[in-house]
């Protein structure tokens, strides 16, 4: 399988996608001006909470097992470190930080802070936790390959079947969601700066990473995956699962706050299988959906990436502001996500897309700057 997808190039740009109207629907969650929680808005984010980045990580393990059939170890760790670890040095060094307790919301970035006021880092991760946890798993995956390659083909060898992964991987992400999430099935535990490690939602990430790898190899359990009579049922009925957690946590005495282990399990074990099976028929609907690249999906893959490094700051400013002027939720949704896609989009074709910046965020190949540098031209073979 040496083909890109279409498909699941799209659902790798539509998860991020995602990430910026999760982020305008957390305003609703614990509105700032004291008032009650918004049901829908409350709906929707716990759905697409309950399977984005574990999509997000099985496709990053499955483009990377496609990578890693084209390209030696060092060259793509190089890789991985350039377009991974710069977005983290771009956070740190010109994305204000966000505060949403203070008087003063946004601060200033890290580096600028620590320029003119000497104020020490604190290496925030913010919403690129995710990226953080994928440098840690390249790091593994490679060191691996490259000490001990019968155990690294012992893992990305292996064929997937749905037997197998119900048998294997679903067990596993069940004994797992306690760790990912402690206070029961709703919200995971995810590091918030460099350094930090929350073992149980690394773990559970790491799971759908590896089977990302694995699915690389199992073409037929992909061609099941789109089968109508597999992937629609399973998007309907495990949709409803977040959904029923969300009713059920809502009527605690502790919003959200499971407690006994009966309880903690019934919830965990729902979430993690409502977690595996809708990322599988998310995939599945995909594939079967999407059978070619066109210009608007190009573009869709293309802008993903800059618009979720740059967007938190454009969604709490225009999203917060309507809030405050009272302006009907859902029009603030639409506004805030709009505001979340077209700044960012501006501050690419402004300040990105015809720069070496582009390499970072596209790759060398797929940028329309190219450089008359021969070591800038040597370099470019790692991007």
């Amino acid at each position: 399988m040496t083909d890109r997808f279409p498909s699941l190039d799209f659902l790798r740009a539509f998860a991020l996608l995602m990430g910026v109207l999760i982020h305008v629907l957390m305003l609703f969650l614990e509105p700032f001006d004291g008032s009650e929680p918004r049901l829908g808005a409350s709906i929707i984010f716990i759905w697409i909470h309950t399977w984005r980045m574990p999509l997000f990580m099985l496709l990053a393990g499955f483009f990377t097992a496609l990578s890693l059939s084209n390209r030696d170890v060092g060259n793509y760790a190089l890789n991985r470190l350039i377009r991974l670890g710069a977005p983290i040095l771009l956070l740190w060094s010109i994305i204000p930080a966000i505060d949403e307790e203070a008087a003063v919301i946004f601060k200033l970035p890290e580096l600028i802070s620590w320029l003119l006021y000497d104020m020490p880092f604190t290496l925030r991760l913010d919403h690129l936790w995710f990226l953080y946890y994928l440098l840690i798993f390249y790091g593994i995956l490679l060191l691996l390959k490259s000490i001990l390659p019968e155990i690294f083909s012992f893992i990305t060898d292996y064929k997937l079947s749905l037997r197998r992964i119900l048998i294997l991987w679903l067990p596993i992400l069940i004994l797992l969601s306690p760790l990912n999430k402690p206070t029961g099935g709703i919200f995971g535990d995810i590091p918030t700066t460099f350094g930090e490690v929350k073992l149980g939602s690394m773990l559970f990430m790491a799971s759908f990473f590896m089977i990302g790898l694995q699915i690389h190899k199992s073409s037929q359990f992909l061609e099941s995956l789109q089968r109508r009579q597999f992937w629609l049922p399973n998007l309907i009925v495990f949709s409803l699962v977040p959904v029923g957690l969300l009713v059920w946590g809502g009527f605690k005495d502790e919003p959200f706050t499971f407690a006994g282990p009966l309880e903690m399990w019934i919830v965990n074990g729902l979430a993690g299988s409502a977690t595996l099976l809708l990322v599988l028929s998310i995939i599945g609907c995909a594939i079967c959906r999407i059978s070619s690249s066109g210009r608007t999906l190009r573009w869709l893959v293309k802008l993903s990436y800059p618009i979720y490094v740059f967007h938190v700051i454009f969604v709490i400013s225009v999203s917060g502001t309507l809030m405050f002027f009272g302006v009907n939720d859902w029009i603030v949704v639409l506004l805030g996500f709009a505001a979340g896609i077209f700044f960012p989009v501006l501050i690419y074709y402004t300040f990105i897309a015809w720069t070496p910046l582009d390499w970072v965020f596209n790759g060398y190949k797929s940028s329309k700057y190219r450089s008359q540098s021969a070591l800038i031209n040597r370099l470019s073979r790692y991007l």
